[in-house]
């Protein structure tokens, strides 16, 4: 129907407008992304989507201009037809920051081939051209969200409850029915709360795994994610110390200090059902993929 094209149209125009604004604590809890079923009044498959991509990004972390076009490349990329995509942030609840998930969308599955025919074909006509403004509309959203998150990364901010916010996203993921289920958590991976803190005279600290592991077990901190596959990109980084030794303040961080903090993560997604598939420090070495 043409008022569909032209809702999708106003929609996408807008959402630059939508996204220079605040935007409200309730945008995510609901589908953003505007149905071509429903404004073509054709019966919903069954399953409108069978793959979830769910965007964790942490305030606290101040990523370089190449690390963010590689966040937003690989976002592009897994936003096909028949996906969900879900785009939140987190830092620690102070300083007027907190777990928010900023927008959800549904790019929708097509019309199997085999089944057009039982569609009116005026309004499958309709139908197509409304699936390519969704698409289009749907990565324009998650991309504009995601790219705004990133420029408000703050090193300012002095808590990270990176834990937390894993633990508090993790249902969401497991209770999908999505077939394939992908969390990238865009992130330091340095924990700094009330639990434990992976800092040490403003540098990473060398982290016994198994006590920190101890830790979140003692403090409930493991999440279920439903076997979803998990992507970090991000982790290690810190802005150069003022101070200390000259390694410091050019911000090196050695492997042994990083081999540490990647076991860490893998122990602890792999006891919250989940699967660390890369730990890039920073940087991803394989683009996202099911």
């Amino acid at each position: 129907m043409r008022q569909s094209i032209k809702a999708l149209r106003s929609f996408a125009v807008g959402a630059g407008l939508l996204l220079s604004a605040a935007m409200p604590a309730h945008a995510g809890l609901t589908n953003n992304v505007p149905s071509c079923y429903a404004a073509n009044r054709i019966a919903p498959p069954q399953v409108p989507y069978d793959q979830l991509i769910y965007v964790l990004i942490d305030q606290t972390v101040q990523l370089d201009a190449t690390l963010q076009k590689s966040v937003l490349d690989n976002v592009q990329s897994m936003l096909k037809p028949g996906t969900k995509f879900v785009i939140a942030e987190f830092s620690a609840f102070s300083q007027g920051h907190y777990l928010n998930v900023l927008h959800t969308g549904v790019i929708e599955r097509p019309i199997p081939a085999a089944d057009e025919g039982n569609v009116v074909m005026s309004r499958l006509r309709d139908f197509h051209t409304c699936m390519q403004q969704q698409l289009a509309y749907g990565q324009r959203l998650a991309l504009a969200t995601t790219a705004q998150v990133l420029k408000s990364g703050t090193s300012s901010l002095d808590q990270s409850d990176i834990l937390m916010a894993l633990k508090s996203v993790s249902p969401a993921v497991a209770q999908e029915k999505a077939t394939h289920k992908l969390v990238f958590v865009v992130t330091d991976g340095l924990e700094n709360s009330s639990v434990t803190s992976f800092y040490a005279r403003n540098a990473v600290r060398r982290v016994n795994v198994d006590v920190e592991l101890k830790k979140a077990q003692d403090n409930n901190l493991f999440g279920d994610f439903g076997s979803a596959r998990v992507y970090v990109l991000g982790a290690g980084v810190m802005q150069p110390a003022s101070n200390g030794s000259t390694a410091e303040r050019n911000g090196y961080r050695d492997p042994k200090t990083l081999m540490d903090l990647k076991q860490f993560w893998s122990g602890y997604f792999s006891r919250s059902n989940a699967q660390l598939v890369e730990f890039g420090a920073p940087a991803l070495l394989e683009p996202l993929s099911w």
